[in-house]
């Protein structure tokens, strides 16, 4: 590369400003900075900042001009990765879901509707980031289109519009694409440079040098570690397969940007997931990535290891006075115990509205949010059945139209949990009642964020049977379990814990208080005896938890706590659990 003339190596890492809260933007950009990376590169996730359809989010956490000119007085270069989609193993891939309101929907395609979305929301962002542009006296330096679109590719003429609509709004930079080399034979686009992604560097550089060899060698995404998915060993990249791919890269002319430098957490329902030949498997909350940064800032053998790497083909680079940094202090609150509960039915009372269809309705089409639907979290429905006197049990049909996993009870006791991948039908019994209340929760685990993206429709979409009758009249309840549900709810009225259980007969919301006596500090929940749920912290929601591991801990940041008391409300859908434990280091499970 040539900047203002002059040769350049660009040596980058990706951080996330959505992964972490703000008030540690500053010690993870300066930690990158004492490694001697003289650029970041970040995504822009769409589906946080217009959550609903013409409303905008790019305040407190999401304030994405802050953090670049954060980066550039800190003297860093950006390179911006603004979509529409950036996979990032992040829910959609970044897409927001009101976009499958439209049954047709194709994204990542000139479909018009997809394309007048995209043409709303750019013509939204590009004006905070134009600006911010080099040749303007910012600090971005390049922008990708897409991301690894050569591996989709359902339509050539995307990734052009893209290139000329971005231009025609004065985007001045260089414009690049990213993928394996598979993907970027796919499309060559003029003035595009192509970009590959690898774990291991095999003959990477010497194909993408004979597919442009005039240009730079540079790989956007060296994989310093994997992303994980519930059920699944923990994943990693030993440091000394890391240290010799980051010496062939460097030995070979070719610029880096690492991925992930910093992963963070995936906050909230802001997981991704993804479908392979044994089903779907929804990524955990963590998203250490083992990166050369940890969960929680601390700095790992694979950053002193790209150091030491670095100084040695770029001396002077580093800073060698901050070979240990201070570590971000951490506490362990101990084990406070459950004080009280509330049903799932009880908590009901606590959601804005309920809707009634003759037929299950998917949680997108809901027609609530502003036209936006239901994004994230759970979707209860419930229908009452009629039943013959001589019954003893009734048989559901329809499982394989719940996505993507969920619980069916019989008058309000859990009888089975039920997913689309399940071949016989569960049995609810009856005992020659004349009526029984069928409710089926539906737990959206994430939508996928590579390849499969237009059948993405949570909750039940399509019939429900009992003995082979359609079941009709629905009571739809949204469980989004965002921060304003959550707030009502602990004004709603709850009940002393009683310990008289093994496990539950349906899903409770356990409430418990832990005190900072001074300024709060990151720790971590311990969920290891737990079940299957989510957690909230004053309102805040860190994430969901699942005794099938890999992840046993929710990370807390002390930024979310505040001195005095603290209130951590649990969704639980199995356990009878007394007590919540507090750990100051990280968990996962062999």
């Amino acid at each position: 590369f040539k900047l203002d003339g002059k040769p350049m190596t660009i040596i980058s890492g990706a951080v996330h400003y959505f992964r972490m809260p703000r008030e540690y933007w500053r010690d993870r950009l300066m930690k990158m900075k004492a490694c001697g990376l003289n650029t970041i590169e970040t995504y822009v996730p769409w589906n946080l900042h217009e959550p609903i359809p013409g409303k905008y989010n790019f305040t407190g956490d999401l304030d994405l001009v802050h953090f670049i000119l954060l980066a550039h007085k800190l003297e860093f270069y950006v390179l911006l990765r603004p979509g529409p989609y950036i996979c990032s193993e992040w829910e959609f891939g970044g897409l927001p879901s009101w976009l499958l309101r439209d049954p047709k929907m194709k994204v990542r395609t000139m479909y018009p509707p997809y394309i007048a979305a995209v043409t709303k929301y750019f013509n939204y962002l590009l004006p905070f980031v134009k600006p911010l542009q080099y040749q303007y006296g910012g600090p971005i330096i390049a922008f990708q289109l897409d991301n690894e679109y050569g591996s989709y590719f359902k339509d050539a003429d995307y990734l052009p519009y893209l290139k000329e609509f971005l231009q025609n709004k004065g985007i001045i930079e260089l414009l690049f694409i990213s993928d394996s080399i598979e993907g970027l034979r796919q499309q060559t686009i003029p003035g595009v440079l192509k970009t590959v992604n690898f774990k291991r560097m095999e003959n990477h550089f010497t194909d993408l040098s004979n597919m442009q060899p005039d240009a730079p060698l540079m790989v956007m995404e060296f994989w310093t570690g994997w992303f994980d998915w519930w059920g699944e060993k923990h994943h990693i990249l030993t440091v000394q397969e890391f240290g010799e791919t980051l010496n062939e890269i460097f030995s070979q002319g070719g610029s880096v940007n690492f991925y992930m430098f910093f992963g963070g957490t995936n906050f909230g329902f802001m997981n991704g997931a993804y479908k392979d030949g044994t089903g779907f498997h929804a990524d955990i909350t963590s998203y250490d990535y083992d990166a050369l940064i940890a969960e929680n800032g601390d700095l790992t053998e694979k950053y002193f290891k790209a150091k030491q790497i670095i100084e040695h083909y770029f001396p002077g680079t580093t800073d060698q006075k901050s070979n240990i940094l201070p570590l971000t202090p951490r506490v362990s609150y101990g084990s406070v115990p459950i004080s009280q509960s509330i049903s799932l039915w009880n908590g009901l009372a606590a959601i804005p509205s309920q809707v009634e269809t003759e037929s299950p309705v998917c949680m997108e089409m809901l027609d609530i949010n502003s036209d936006a639907g239901q994004s994230y979290g759970y979707i209860l429905y419930q229908a009452e059945v009629q039943l013959p006197s001589y019954e003893k049990f009734i048989e559901i049909g329809g499982v394989q139209n719940i996505y993507d996993r969920g619980i069916l009870f019989g008058d309000n006791i859990i009888i089975a949990r039920v997913k689309n991948s399940m071949t016989t039908k569960p049995k609810i019994p009856v005992d020659g009642k004349e009526k029984i209340k069928v409710s089926i929760l539906v737990e959206n685990g994430g939508r996928t964020n590579w390849q499969d993206f237009d059948d993405q429709r949570k909750g039940i979409n399509g019939f429900i049977s009992a003995n082979n009758e359609p079941v009709k009249n629905w009571k739809i309840s949204p469980l989004e379990m965002d921060e304003k549900y959550i707030r009502a709810l602990s004004k709603s009225s709850w009940t002393s814990v009683e310990q008289s259980c093994d496990s539950l007969s349906s899903p409770m919301f356990y409430k418990a208080e832990v005190t900072c006596r001074s300024s709060p500090m990151d720790t971590y929940l311990d969920m290891s005896s737990w079940g299957k749920g989510v957690v909230f912290v004053n309102g805040r929601n860190l994430g969901r938890y699942w005794s099938i591991g890999p992840q046993q801990t929710l990370f807390l940041p002390g930024p979310w706590l505040h001195k005095g008391a603290n209130e951590i409300i649990i969704f639980e859908e199995t356990k009878c659990i007394w007590y919540i434990s507090y750990r100051n280091t990280k968990s996962f499970a062999s």
